[in-house]
């Protein structure tokens, strides 16, 4: 008999996220749907008057931002029971529902910030100075000026806004595809039973000491993938080639300059990350040779990347067990954190368990004026729990900006969003190894996460930018991305950053084709940037570095207050220069070393 995934009735009740904070039931979510229809209209009737004063400029703003907030209500309750089971008809119906709704806010409002861009800056410093109440939404205000040359004309602006579902449709069915119609098969556990693949199990099992059950279950999944490869290039082709002509409508040379420009992020960032990398790969090739000697593998694959060095020990922890680890290792963060978190871990803010039809990975959203919410694939693994740590910083940051910014500068920049969760994982990083610190055999295991973290985290997801950066500019160039092309230019960065230790296996591959972040349009990056940033702060953190705490509370306030370059830099980083990302690569150093020195220990 094949186990199989439970059915989300089958899930307890406390493994699941509360939906009902937001709205009671759905008859509650169909009256907000209509209310936010309802500032919709009364949005379009601003449209030739926004700023024909300074009080009207306010009025539409103050109608503006109080629409937005309840939009948050009705996509955060439509998405929540729809990634609940994606395959769930009362799911896809309250979400299509939902961003039908959104998609014509997003119409009504397209004239707001083409209209401000018609102002010039004396005039806009003129309304602000004759209608005080403007100051709070200055900043605001100051960054839409700053893409006058980018905006178009009210009329264009909302033409693309109704053009916008159907730009986000490869994206859309991508996650279809990937979440609900693609299956990898079974394989027989060691009790003889035949178990149902998902993509988490999957991931579990190349942490198995057995290669063959590694290659096996990897094997099947590549296979998936790849046999469904030239959907997934249309999919990511559609959406890179769109992203390139909005780029070009909105007189961006790039895409990427489009993406980073939003934040104020120079391009030399990337590049300069991108570079760091390279110059460090000698490192990661070290980290591989080490591996595979210590496995003692003849052959080794990117599915060994995971497996224990140290035979035997594999940490296993519940849900409940990594709740009380969480709080002990974040316990350098005070006790108005903890007392935070024990919010989110009392009140039902987490959806835990994997169900038949859940959507994959893990996340965070935040539902203004209601609370964040955890989405979690749960198994009883280490990287289950980082993972828990992981997105309670992004909870935990969440929670600070909304106690300390209004809703119109809650939602924190992309760039510094990933911040707060990796330095997290430093901290249980730190605390796990102080716990097993007598123990080389543990110590090993732990250090080998850790690096397996930072790999997967700034080696990886610069990799991932590397190739992002590709497909886009092949796709500006007038080359197609068809699947071969990706596959090659995907496997062949693979190749130069894990180094001769690590071999490709005998089947095809398109592992390309199971990353969702490159629908999120230069996204990836920023993990690494994150990362490294993370790993700094968290050190004068953990040394009781005079006034870093603070420094790093009030950057876990500022949410969308500032440019994010300003906003790290007052915590004490500037990403514009290349220290942090060689600091960060020092300690990956040290860390190899401490595994070295630990598995001669043993």
């Amino acid at each position: 008999m094949t186990e199989k995934q439970i059915k989300r009735s089958d899930v307890p009740v406390e493994l699941t996220w509360n939906v009902n904070d937001i709205f009671t039931d759905d008859q509650a979510f169909q009256q907000g749907v209509l209310n936010l229809n309802n500032f919709s209209k009364q949005l379009s009737e601003h449209k030739d008057t926004v700023v024909n004063s300074a009080k009207e400029l306010l009025d539409t703003t103050k109608l503006l931002v109080e629409s937005e907030e309840l939009l948050g209500k009705v996509y955060g309750y439509a998405a929540r029971v729809n990634d609940s089971d994606t395959g769930d008809a009362r799911g896809n119906e309250l979400y299509n529902t939902a961003m039908l709704s959104v998609n014509d806010w997003e119409a009504a409002i397209s004239f707001y910030e083409p209209s401000i861009t018609i102002l010039s800056e004396e005039q806009l410093k003129n309304f602000i100075a004759s209608e005080p109440d403007l100051k709070q939404f200055e900043f605001n205000l100051n960054r839409i000026q700053a893409q006058k040359s980018h905006t178009l004309t009210p009329e264009l602006e909302e033409l693309l806004a109704k053009l916008q579902p159907a730009i986000d449709d490869a994206a859309e069915i991508s996650t279809k595809l990937d979440d609900t119609d693609l299956k990898f098969g079974t394989y027989t556990n060691d009790d003889g039973q035949e178990v149902e693949l998902t993509k988490e199990r999957v991931f579990d099992l190349q942490t198995n000491e057995d290669q063959k059950v590694r290659e096996a279950v990897s094997r099947k999944m590549d296979e998936a993938y790849h046999g469904v490869r030239n959907t997934f290039a249309a999919t990511l082709r559609n959406h890179v080639h769109s992203q390139n002509i909005l780029a070009g409508i909105r007189h961006f040379d790039s895409a990427r300059q489009m993406n980073m420009s939003e934040n104020d992020v120079p391009e030399s960032v990337y590049d300069s990350l991108i570079e760091a990398n390279h110059k460090h790969l000698d490192l990661l090739h070290r980290y591989y040779e080490l591996r595979k000697k210590v496995l003692g593998l003849n052959h080794m694959y990117d599915y060994d990347r995971h497996v224990s060095l140290v035979k035997g020990t594999k940490l296993k922890f519940t849900f409940d067990e990594a709740k009380a680890i969480a709080k002990k290792a974040l316990k350098p963060l005070g006790s108005d954190y903890l007392a935070h978190l024990d919010d989110e871990f009392d009140h039902r803010w987490i959806d835990a368990a994997e169900n038949e039809g859940k959507r994959s990975g893990g996340y965070e959203d935040d539902v203004y004026g209601v609370h964040p919410y955890i989405l979690l694939n749960w198994s009883d693994t280490y990287s289950s729990t980082s993972t828990l740590v992981h997105e309670s910083g992004h909870a935990l940051q969440s929670v600070y900006t909304d106690l300390a910014q209004p809703s119109w500068y809650s939602q924190y920049p992309i760039f510094i969003a990933e911040i707060a969760s990796t330095l997290n994982e430093s901290l249980l990083n730190d605390y796990m190894l102080k716990q097993y610190a007598d123990d080389p055999k543990v110590s090993a295991y732990l250090l080998t996460q850790i690096l397996g973290d930072f790999v997967g985290t700034v080696y990886r997801q610069t990799a991932f930018a590397e190739f992002e950066h590709f497909i886009y500019t092949a796709d500006a160039e007038g080359k197609t991305l068809t699947p071969d092309l990706m596959a090659d230019k995907f496997n062949g960065l693979f190749e130069q950053y894990n180094g001769p230790a690590v071999e490709a296996p005998d089947w095809d591959r398109d592992t390309w084709a199971y990353i969702p972040h490159f629908y999120y349009d230069y996204y990836v990056y920023q993990y690494a940037t994150s990362k490294a940033i993370a790993v700094s702060l968290a050190n004068d953190i953990l040394n009781q570095k005079p006034g870093a705490l603070d420094r790093y509370k009030e950057f876990l306030a500022a949410g969308a207050s500032d440019y994010p370059i300003n906003i790290v830099k007052k915590a004490g980083i500037d990403v514009t220069k290349t220290d942090y990302l060689d600091q960060a690569f020092d300690v990956f150093e040290d860390n190899l070393n401490q595994l070295e020195q630990k598995l001669n220990e043993l």
